[in-house]
């Protein structure tokens, strides 16, 4: 071949072998230096992040320092539908090889009322997901901050660790409120899932250890909390069982502890009778199973507050208690104690107002004390569960047989908000007065019905026998609403305050 021949076909190569490559390589790193390019490659995160969590995915900016090491900067997850958020992070460390997978976050915070959302992808993204816990992964934060509508609690040295054993899969957390002694044990919660069970099963618990953990920050998550009033604290156990298979989710409760300071006018202020203070409940037992199992026992306690005398004649009827003092005007007690044993369809209540400092004078028994005096006293009997219900429903509030042949329909039978009509305008003085009315399912008096009383009010006055068969005679209603100075306070749910829409407030003189 010639030598020039031989000199052109090198310079070729040299071309198509060094001068090619390295120019498209330095066209690739400059690409990739553009914004169009980098905003490119931060959408393709959050898309793929988004396809993993299911929910809306932003985030402000991000870099790989290596194949195994990604770096996230103003991360927020949102909603997929309403673009609500769900939580943000100011900066995460995602650091993944073949042996485990570490996340490290730098100021969190959770919006309370999407924990369910948190929860579903915990437990749907990654406990029921076996590819998803194949090695094990340590998510870790300074300060991790959960928001609600009306508070905030930040938890330090958050540290959570997922990993698998067998066909069982835990994540345990482990974190300190800020505030607490840095020496605590802090909270500990863990949740498992048993995949060697048939259908799976998912447990969660909750450990406080020595600490009291402030309820009101969960209030979004569960308003009954919220009731409790914003300096209520829970210290003890929580434990909960979710099994699948069923059309809807069987859940089971074990609960044991604390709640201190409870505010009794928040927790009553949505019932008909009202009581204010500031008390403690515990709970020994509260076991709560899937099928509609109840097994609870505690006491609640208050040394001081108000109550509505509209309350005292319900507890009498309805708790089987007696009442030493009668009044018709709301009252504050120095004593309010009593333990409650609630079993299957059973109710007991005993009074333990001895056992309070101060009143250790008392005799046993004593549930409510007023200036040093008795006014409720319990009876140590075994009631019908269903008495607590009537204890607090109020007066339109329409009574149903209640079975487990009709439990199914209560979740479609809508109570009324207000009092219902009068069957005949000439018991309209009847009804004004706060009277139930007995008739049956075909509106005559006693006949055709099932026993159940029509709620609009209570019998003032009849023989128990009726008021129990739920046969009530309208004639002797009739004549006993003529002279309502005879009609005894002893069977009316509400005698004090008039009722409506929103319950009024307990007057007090301070």
């Amino acid at each position: 071949m010639h030598e020039r021949t031989t000199r052109a076909i090198a310079r070729w190569m040299f071309v198509a072998c060094c001068a090619v490559p390295t120019g498209l390589t330095l066209l690739a790193i400059v690409i990739t230096w553009t914004p169009w390019y980098h905003n490119h490659a931060r959408h393709s995160v959050e898309d793929a992040l988004a396809l993993q969590t299911g929910l809306h995915v932003e985030i402000g900016d991000f870099e790989r320092a290596d194949p195994t090491t990604w770096r996230l900067y103003d991360v927020r997850l949102a909603n997929a539908e309403t673009l609500r958020t769900v939580a943000t992070v100011r900066s995460l460390v995602w650091v993944a090889d073949s042996e485990n997978t570490v996340i490290r976050l730098s100021q969190p915070e959770i919006q309370v009322h999407a924990l369910d959302q948190i929860a579903d992808l915990i437990h749907d993204r990654f406990l029921c997901r076996p590819e998803r816990t194949g090695v094990p992964v340590r998510i870790a934060a300074d300060d991790l901050t959960l928001k609600s509508a009306t508070t905030a609690q930040t938890l330090q040295d958050f540290d959570a660790y997922l990993e698998t054993r067998d066909s069982v899969v835990w994540a345990t957390v482990r974190c300190l409120p800020a505030g607490q002694r840095p020496d605590s044990d802090g909270l500990k919660a863990e949740i498992t899932r048993d995949r060697s069970a048939s259908p799976p099963r998912t447990s969660y618990s909750l450990q406080t250890g020595e600490l009291s953990l402030p309820v009101a920050v969960l209030a979004d998550y569960f308003p009954f909390l919220g009731r409790m009033g914003d300096e209520a604290t829970f210290q003890g156990t929580a434990a909960s069982t979710k099994q699948d298979g069923y059309a809807h989710a069987q859940w089971s409760l074990d609960l044991s502890g604390r709640f201190r300071s409870v505010d009794l006018g928040r927790l009553t202020e949505q019932l008909p009778h009202r009581v204010t203070g500031l008390a403690s409940v515990t709970l020994d037992r509260c076991q709560i199973d899937g099928e509609g199992g109840v097994n609870i026992s505690g006491e609640l306690r208050s040394s001081e507050g108000w109550m509505s005398a509209s309350l005292l004649p319900r507890v009498a009827e309805d708790l089987g208690c007696e009442l030493t003092i009668a009044t018709a005007n709301d009252f504050s007690f120095d004593a309010l104690a009593f333990r409650f044993d609630l079993y299957a369809a059973q109710l007991r209540v005993e009074g333990i107002c001895r056992t309070q400092p101060g009143s250790e004078w008392l005799k046993a028994g004593v549930v409510v004390s007023s200036a040093g005096r008795p006014v409720v006293l319990s009876r140590d009997a075994w009631l019908p569960a269903t008495n607590l219900a009537r204890l607090v429903a109020p007066p339109h509030a329409v009574a149903i047989p209640l079975s487990s042949q009709t439990s199914g329909l209560l979740s479609i039978l809508k109570p009324p908000r207000h009092s219902l009509p009068s069957l005949s305008p000439g018991a309209s003085d009847v009804y004004q007065n706060g009277l139930v009315d007995g008739s049956g399912t075909d509106g005559r008096s006693g006949e055709g019905g099932s026993g159940a009383m029509n709620g609009n009010a209570t019998v003032l006055q009849g023989d128990p026998a009726s008021l129990r068969s739920g046969v009530i005679d309208l004639n002797a209603i009739n004549r006993n609403a003529v002279d309502p100075a005879a009609m005894e306070p002893a069977a009316r749910i509400g005698r004090v305050q008039p009722w409506g829409n929103t319950p009024q407030s307990v007057s007090q003189p301070y």
